[in-house]
């Protein structure tokens, strides 16, 4: 009676434990399949980048994209800027001091595009669509894309533009003034960088 007690939990014990090579698999399969709760997360190298949430694409995962008022000097505007538009032109006509709207314009021929193209009429601390919508200065790309459609989409889809960190989530991107000078968009042509030469020589 004791024996066949002792063999039954023998085989009880032995059945419960998975075999080695399922074990083996189990331990593949959870090193391999996403797992939401395993806290992979670029969050530690982005504590210093103030984002906002990338606005009209719903087909996408979500993202991110540096917000650019913090890197504008001044911003907003009015901190110095408290008197209207008129009266600011005709001051610094007067002291000849330089101002923004003095800045060439070398983006699309004159007859295509000036200042009020992007910047409209009213306040300069907000940007403005083709229809006369306004556009938060950190959703630039809005603007952008009105022209440079398919820029806009390998953007949105991660083949064009700069992304913050590395590959885990969340995806941080570089809006487009975060690479270009909307006034003079087009990049000087530039050699790769090599470890003789790590500075980028221009062509």
């Amino acid at each position: 009676m004791r024996l066949r007690h002792i063999v039954a939990i023998c085989l009880f014990v032995s059945c419960g434990q998975k075999h080695p090579e399922q074990a083996l698999l189990d331990r593949v399969r959870e090193a391999t399949e996403p797992n939401p709760n395993a806290g992979v997360t670029d969050e530690p190298h982005l504590d210093r980048v103030e984002r906002v949430k990338a606005e009209e694409f719903q087909q996408l995962p979500i993202f991110f994209v540096a917000a650019r008022t913090p890197k504008i000097e001044r911003f907003p505007c009015g901190r110095c800027h408290n008197n209207s538009l008129a009266m600011l032109v005709n001051r610094t006509a007067k002291e000849g001091k330089k101002a923004h709207w003095s800045i060439p314009l070398d983006h699309a021929p004159q007859q295509t595009m000036t200042c009020k193209t992007c910047h409209g009429e009213g306040t300069m601390e907000e940007l403005m669509t083709l229809n006369g919508t306004s556009v938060n200065m950190n959703h630039s790309y809005q603007v952008c894309g009105q022209c440079h459609s398919k820029q806009l989409q390998d953007w949105a889809g991660g083949a064009h533009g700069k992304r913050l960190g590395g590959w885990a989530p969340p995806r941080v991107v570089l809006s487009c003034a975060g690479c270009h000078n909307p006034h003079r968009p087009k990049l000087d042509s530039r050699l790769p960088a090599t470890r003789e030469n790590p500075g980028e020589g221009k062509r």
